[in-house]
């Protein structure tokens, strides 16, 4: 019976580990697949007359700096690049905000230095003048060329982009010496980011510390019935020795002399030592004679 109760427990608390660590991997699997971001890279060409070669070469470079708002249209996007009129609105924070744009009818494109507002506000800000597209680059990053994904609700027809600060400085230094500069936005890679929120963290690990205590608790049973076990078996043991020795000193003791039947040659010998009886042996005389 205590051995059948010893083995249930063992199996129990095997069987309750295993699913304790399934459950736990099948909820952070979960929890990882549902909390995801989905971002877009764009490739930023710009385009400019060379003022060190001369009016009539242009230099052209692209790099896939850009990553397009959360909002934003995935779309291409192209137009003359215009900061604001007054170097006081350069945040384009301000809603009277005046940018530097080429005469109507031509697209072009907003750049506006990121901070003082929400995004929402500058990108809306920039498309009440009709801008094809809004390019805000990061500025005050602990890493340069960090990049993030905007979040501008409610401005889902206008292409929003960011760029990281160094390039964003490379094109304003070339429009404040009056360069006209061209951009070309094309989509890029998709990225898919998968985290894990803190609510899902904190929800697994207490799943996990709740299931690892109640896989516990069954260990420390299954150990407690077997030092129970250990014990009740020592105790027999030492009982029925007990008993024996109790026994044993309760059997008739007499001495061979000689002359006994039992010095005879032809008397049984002893069926404990097989050997024949002597003078002065002492013998325990068994309930079977």
């Amino acid at each position: 019976m205590a051995m059948s109760v010893i083995q249930a427990c063992r199996s129990l608390a095997l069987s309750t580990w295993l699913l304790s660590f399934c459950f736990v991997h099948l909820l952070c699997l979960d929890f990882t697949v549902a909390e995801k971001e989905e971002w877009y890279t764009a490739f930023v060409n710009i385009t400019y007359a060379d003022p060190a070669a001369g009016s009539a070469e242009l230099r052209s470079e692209k790099s896939e700096c850009g990553r397009y708002g959360e909002q934003s249209p995935k779309q291409d996007a192209r137009g003359q690049v215009a900061l604001s009129a007054s170097p006081a609105d350069r945040y384009a924070c301000d809603p009277g905000t005046r940018f530097n744009a080429p005469a109507p009818g031509k697209s072009w494109v907003a750049l506006i230095p990121r901070g003082n507002c929400t995004y929402k506000d500058k990108i809306r800000h920039a498309a009440a003048q009709n801008a094809s597209a809004v390019v805000i680059y990061n500025v005050g990053s602990s890493n340069a060329n960090e990049t993030i994904t905007m979040p501008h609700a409610g401005l889902e027809d206008v292409v929003a982009i960011m760029i990281p600060e160094p390039k964003g400085k490379e094109i304003v230094s070339l429009l404040e010496r009056n360069i006209t500069v061209m951009m070309y936005i094309t989509i890029g890679t998709r990225n898919l980011q998968k985290y894990v929120s803190r609510t899902s963290v904190v929800f697994v690990s207490i799943s996990f510390i709740v299931l690892m205590i109640i896989s516990l608790a069954w260990l420390v049973f299954y150990y407690i019935q077997r030092f129970r076990y250990a014990n009740a078996r020592d105790r027999n043991q030492r009982r029925l020795g007990d008993a024996a020795k109790k026994a044993i000193s309760k059997l008739q003791v007499r001495t061979i002399r000689k002359g006994d039947k039992e010095t005879e040659p032809d008397f049984d010998n002893c069926a404990v030592c097989i050997e024949g009886y002597k003078p002065n042996d002492v013998v325990r005389i068994l309930p079977c004679r």
